[in-house]
């Protein structure tokens, strides 16, 4: 499939556990910032916005 070819931000280069869901206490990681040819610096979950996943980002550098 398609995720064979990319890696994840997160196992990369994340800070913590990158749990996104659900918003109110995250508990499982489920959003992905997927890579590739790309090197990550580093990723993260951001605060609750309102919707039930927190964001998540990613810090990248060619």
């Amino acid at each position: 499939g398609i995720t064979s070819r990319l890696r994840s931000a997160q196992d990369a280069a994340g800070d913590g556990f990158g749990f996104s869901w659900p918003a109110g206490l995250p508990v499982v990681r489920i959003d992905q910032i997927l890579i590739r040819g790309v090197e990550p610096e580093s990723s993260w979950v951001l605060p609750a916005t309102g919707s039930d996943h927190r964001p998540v980002a990613a810090r990248i550098s060619w």
